[in-house]
């Protein structure tokens, strides 16, 4: 396997936050870019620290368990389901599967930990990042939430149940 994924320990904070804000907000950035649309960092090191502190895990993948991180995922336990959260690939590399990759992650560890449903949010007019959540077998729930600080933008809610 040449993606190794484990989690991510809280002194490795600054790495995840540097990798969501390449993948999202950075200059030429993948398909994921984000910056035409939200001004500013996606993250900082101290969010991402808060995050794994209170609310969830990160985990990321690696070529082959070494080297610098690829790719990275947040999983928050809400309301029975685990929340899929800054899905971040190095845009040099989101041509990879390693989305895909991250995304099975979630999904067995999610089974492995006895919870049956995913959930996700899509940033509005995202259209092309929700039909590839949509080829994953994630479904619009019809519910939005607001973006914060997103000058009132809304985020769709997406969810997968694991029960087939």
């Amino acid at each position: 396997m040449r993606w190794i994924v484990s989690e991510v320990p809280i002194d490795e904070a600054g790495e995840v936050a540097a990798l969501a804000n390449r993948a999202y907000r950075g200059e030429g950035g993948g398909w994921t870019n984000e910056a035409h649309l939200v001004k500013g960092p996606r993250t900082s090191v101290d969010g991402i620290r808060e995050m794994m502190a209170a609310r969830g895990r990160f985990f990321a993948a690696r070529e082959h368990g070494v080297g610098p991180m690829r790719a990275a995922v947040f999983l928050e336990q809400r309301d029975g389901a685990y929340y899929v959260g800054m899905l971040s690939v190095e845009p040099a590399l989101q041509d990879q599967r390693l989305g895909r990759t991250m995304m099975q992650y979630c999904e067995s560890f999610a089974q492995e930990n006895r919870v049956a449903r995913l959930t996700l949010t899509v940033l509005e007019s995202r259209d092309a990042l929700e039909a590839w959540y949509t080829r994953q077998g994630y479904r619009a729930t019809g519910a939005t939430v607001p973006l914060l600080h997103g000058n009132g933008r809304q985020l769709r809610v997406l969810e997968k149940d694991l029960r087939g």
